[in-house]
């Protein structure tokens, strides 16, 4: 059963034509700018010659170093080979000899007069492929009986799967769509090994779930020998179906990743962020070093990408301001610099830094880089702040995140809509069917909100069976709306304990942010709100 025959993806697709366009008009605005860049080295090397002056002799490092760096990222080696000379010049102890420097001056400006270089080509890298809102995700299942399976395809939609029914596997061999998982509703022992092992067009392999209603161990060999990639006893409990599903397809919830660029050269911090940007991620840009502190907290960043040379504030300094806050001691710093010395490099790193890219920075492996230690550090940062059983935020961080959104919104001016929802007669179900069935309506729900709403919208574990939601720019009337779409589908989740299903519903009351109301104001009235809703009937959503 394989999908080999469909034809190959192009391994290196082309640049799509805005990004060409970007690119070329970042190009053409250092070529614009070069000149003046000239200008300003050549009047600090008069000023250096005929005064000595020691700032002068600072801009003139400065600047040749930018210039080292920034040359060849925009098509220009020898300018930046000039540039580099012109450095090292400076950087030999003692005073600089007029000849040498007036000679170094004179191969820069020759090397500056090279044609301007053809917009690049190379791919840039590409954001992930992050979806848990939007299009459905296909599913396909092999199941004699499709119409035994139209309740469980409801459910999955509810979690974001598009399920689609084959009666052999033929037929979904067949198929036009290419799922991203496979669930086989047979007999293990009918499955030939290697059997279920499907690929697509990139030669991967497309999970297989094995759904069977034997429980023994010679049946979950047999699924495993065909490529079976977990296995869920019949009948289906649908949280731990789509547990898999979720494991398997690699559904990311995250947000994008934010990084903030420090660079005082806005031509070469600007071509950082469009390669950022285009593998996904959401980039700040600061030309001011001095201001990076408050980028770096707006941003809520989780990396920084730092200039090592510039004018304000070094990025040895920043680093050092950096870790002198308790909070941006694990925040990640990549130093990007023209400078190869073995010093600079092992001083970078008694700083604290986490990775150091020497200029000219390919694209790709700057994107790559940032995102590796990005993720890391979110990763890490989740297991203090985020609640282990449901991975929402844990009751403290999302007190901060809504004290955070609530000045946000009086800043900016924005709506901005909070949620309180609890789970209805929860007691009873951990009663009932015990303290594990009870885990897993929260992970249910965690798991509905996660999927289904946006990623801007923060979820948080407020305490036991209730849930907090900071929706950004949101009024509270479309809040309501959206949660009572959630509390049906949530409604119609079955939930098995043994041979008995059953099913939960929630409750929840809403509040907007208005001028005057501060996050405690805020949860305060949504807190109300949920309290009417529960005293009405539960089951509903609450507007305060």
């Amino acid at each position: 059963m394989t999908l080999d025959s469909r034809p190959d993806a192009s391994p290196h697709p082309a640049l799509p034509e805005d990004l060409l366009a970007r690119m070329e008009k970042i190009r053409q605005d250092f070529m614009t700018g070069l000149p003046g860049r000239l200008a300003l080295i050549h009047q600090a090397a008069r000023t250096l010659i005929e005064t000595g002056d020691a700032d002068a002799y600072a801009d003139l490092a400065r600047h040749s170093h930018s210039l080292a760096g920034s040359g060849a990222t925009f098509g220009l080696p020898d300018l930046s080979g000039a540039a580099r000379a012109l450095e090292r010049l400076l950087n030999q102890p003692g005073p600089v000899a007029p000849d040498a420097l007036r000679d170094a001056l004179q191969g820069l400006q020759d090397a500056a007069t090279v044609a301007a270089p053809a917009a690049p080509t190379t791919p840039l890298p590409s954001a992930p492929d992050l979806s848990p809102q939007g299009p459905l995700r296909p599913v396909h299942m092999v199941r004699p009986e499709s119409a035994a399976a139209d309740d469980l395809a409801d459910v999955l939609a509810a979690y974001g799967y598009a399920l689609t029914v084959f009666p052999d596997a033929q037929a979904l061999a067949a198929a036009a769509e290419e799922p991203e998982a496979v669930i086989l509703d047979l007999n293990p022992y009918d499955l030939a090994p290697g059997g279920a092992h499907m690929a697509d067009t990139k030669g991967r392999k497309i999970p297989a779930v094995a759904l069977s209603s034997s429980t023994g161990f010679a049946a979950r060999l047999a699924a495993a020998r065909a490529g079976c990639d977990a296995y869920v006893v019949k009948p289906p409990d649908v949280n731990v179906l789509v547990d898999h599903l979720d494991r398997l397809t690699e559904r990311d919830p995250d947000q994008p990743l934010r990084i903030v660029i420090v660079d005082d050269d806005a031509t070469l911090g600007a071509y950082y962020e469009m390669a950022l940007q285009s593998a996904g991620m959401r980039t700040r840009l600061v030309t001011n070093p001095m201001q990076a502190m408050e980028a770096i907290y707006d941003h809520n960043a989780d990396l920084v990408v730092t200039d090592l040379i510039m004018p304000q504030c070094t990025g040895f300094e920043l680093a050092a301001v950096l870790r002198q806050y308790d909070g941006l001691l694990a925040l990640p710093i990549v130093f990007l610099t023209a400078d190869l010395d073995a010093e600079t490099y092992r001083s970078a790193v008694r700083t604290g830094i986490d990775a150091y890219m020497t200029k000219p920075v390919d694209l790709g492996d700057l994107a790559e880089t940032v995102r590796a230690r990005a993720r890391r550090a979110r990763q890490l940062k989740a297991l203090m702040v985020r609640d282990g059983l449901t991975g929402a935020y844990n009751h403290l961080m999302i007190q901060d995140l809504l004290a955070s959104e609530v000045a946000r919104a009086r800043r900016e001016g924005t709506a901005l809509a909070f949620a309180m929802l609890d789970i209805d007669h929860f007691k009873k179900v951990n009663d009932r069917y015990g303290h594990g069935a009870g885990d897993r309506v929260i992970k249910g729900l965690s798991r509905l909100l996660h999927q289904r709403l946006r990623r801007t919208d923060m979820i948080g574990r407020y305490g036991g069976e209730e849930f907090a939601i900071i929706m950004p720019h949101t009024a509270p009337q479309d809040a309501v709306d959206r949660l009572n779409l959630l509390r049906q589908q949530f409604s119609d989740i079955p939930y098995v304990h043994g041979d008995t299903p059953f099913q939960v519903t929630f409750s929840g009351g809403v509040a907007g942010f208005q001028d005057g109301r501060d996050a405690k104001a805020l949860n305060q009235m949504a807190d109300a709100a949920l309290y009417r809703a529960k005293n009405a009937g539960r089951n509903r959503i609450e507007l305060g």
